[in-house]
């Protein structure tokens, strides 16, 4: 009796976490906004892009690569919690795409 072929059985790709990277943005921006709305209450944008670069740090332990800031931060900030969570999310996706994608061999 010949022994069986072994195959190998394909990997499923990993599924990127959006549910949990909207909630852990949306409570780290509505802090940012609550303090910047109390602090300077006409000043625009709501998010300034150097305080929004700290939300990203929460979200380091759902991937498996560093998130660069600079390529996920919108330079000049953002107008709401809401623009910044859609904004993030497009950009932290493209990285997770780029990040993702298996390695060509050579």
């Amino acid at each position: 009796m010949a022994p069986e072929p072994i195959v190998a059985e394909p990997t499923a790709a990993p599924v990127f976490p959006e549910v949990e990277v909207r909630r852990r943005l949306r409570v780290e921006l509505d802090k940012i906004a609550a303090v910047g709305s109390v602090l300077r209450p006409e000043w625009e944008p709501l998010l300034d892009s150097k305080r929004v670069v700290g939300t990203v740090f929460v979200l380091e332990d759902l991937f498996p690569f560093k998130i660069p800031p600079d390529k996920v931060v919108r330079k000049g900030g953002y107008n709401s919690v809401d623009e910044a969570i859609e904004d993030m999310i497009g950009r932290i996706k493209r990285v997770w795409a780029e990040r993702s994608k298996p390695k060509a061999r050579k």
